[in-house]
């Protein structure tokens, strides 16, 4: 054997031992491994958090309602002979909603007024009776019970032409009653009653409501009632409009706290001259309180993801993915309340390449 022989991994098959020996000698290199290449910096625009004042609000709900709804009532009794009013007719007050019978009280108005001239007639006679017998009581030459008695037949008469008239005004009411009209300008909601039905004094015959001048009715809790004074202007929104803001007015404020709830309901006044809304909606409303310092970002440099809200800071040239917490907004600002610090510079409108230990080159918002 030589001694430069070299000696390589190789398997010495003992098979009288039933195993195999594996013996090695140095092991072959490693090829290089790649090299890794950077990360290409991106260009983002920035802006720093400032602080300055954000408005404050007091977030409410509440309901719409109509500041006149009227279910009307006939106030008499007669069969319906008309109803030229359905739902959905815009009406004015004093227009007809309902037209009842108004023959027996038509009848009724000319034997009442039949009976005031008859009444008045006799007053007259007696008042004659009393000047005429005035001069012969003076001179005595009328009893003085007999004068007494012809006064006493002129009072009863100027009673009797009283309760006459009485009597009359009220079949004119009657006969004005069986034509029932709008209580005010509105818009009919429902209609009860068609010809031929019979109607009570207390029947509902149909429901007007105001639709230009509506309330949105809150509920303020106990330790919020300081912060409301009539005047106060509330801003809403309802689901059919989304997006779009609505103002109203604090015009009423409930004298009491209510026991149960330990709330206090509050009216404010809407005015709906396009007629958009509708009583029943369901609104979100604020009121606005005085403002309070905060530290803001512009709009922009906020990204929702899912329930979270991110931004990214620029940090020693690239980027930190920070959760925030935010909270109300004014035009293109938004208050964060945790997670950014005073100057620091957040990333406008962060795209899809936006993360954590990006590089970046920096272009400060213009």
């Amino acid at each position: 054997m030589t001694s430069s022989l070299r000696i390589t991994c190789h398997a010495l098959a003992l098979s009288a031992l039933g195993f195999t020996l594996t013996s090695c000698g140095k092991a072959p290199a490693a090829a290089p491994a790649e090299a890794q290449k950077p990360v290409a910096a991106i260009t983002v625009k920035t802006a720093a958090a400032q602080e300055g004042p954000m408005p404050r609000y007091l977030r409410l709900t509440g309901e719409i309602t109509a500041a006149q709804n009227a279910a009307v009532a006939a106030d008499t009794t007669g069969k319906v002979i008309e109803t030229p009013v359905e739902r959905g007719t815009v009406v004015k007050t004093g227009d007809v909603l309902v037209q009842l019978d108004s023959r027996t009280a038509a009848l009724n108005l000319v034997e009442a007024e039949a009976n005031v001239v008859l009444a008045k007639s006799k007053l007259d006679l007696a008042e004659s009776e009393v000047k005429r017998n005035e001069p012969l009581a003076q001179m005595k030459a009328v009893a003085a019970t007999d004068f007494a008695r012809i006064k006493a037949d002129r009072d009863g008469a100027a009673a009797s032409l009283s309760a006459s008239e009485a009597r009359r005004d009220m079949t004119k009411k009657a006969l004005e009653d069986t034509t029932i009209r709008a209580p005010f300008n509105g818009t009919v909601a429902e209609r009860f009653v068609t010809a031929g039905e019979y109607v009570m004094a207390n029947s509902k015959v149909a429901q007007v409501i105001d639709l230009q001048h509506l309330r949105l009715l809150v509920n303020v809790s106990e330790p919020s009632v300081g912060l409301i004074h009539v005047g106060q202007t509330v801003e809403f929104t309802v689901s059919p409009f989304p997006g779009e803001v609505f103002t109203a007015t604090v015009k009423f404020i409930g004298a009491a706290v209510r026991a149960e709830l330990r709330d206090l309901q509050v009216e404010a006044e809407v005015t709906n001259t396009d007629g958009r809304l509708r009583p029943g909606l369901f609104a979100e409303a604020r009121l606005t309180l005085p403002p309070q310092t905060a530290i803001t970002l512009p709009s922009s440099a906020v990204r929702t993801d899912g329930a979270n809200q991110k931004v990214w800071i620029v940090e020693s040239g690239q980027l930190t993915e920070r959760l925030v917490e935010v909270g109300e907004t004014d035009k293109d600002r938004i208050e964060i309340r945790r997670g950014v610090k005073k100057g620091e510079n957040a990333v406008l409108a962060p795209g899809p390449d936006a993360a954590d230990g990006v590089p970046v080159k920096t272009v400060p918002q213009s």
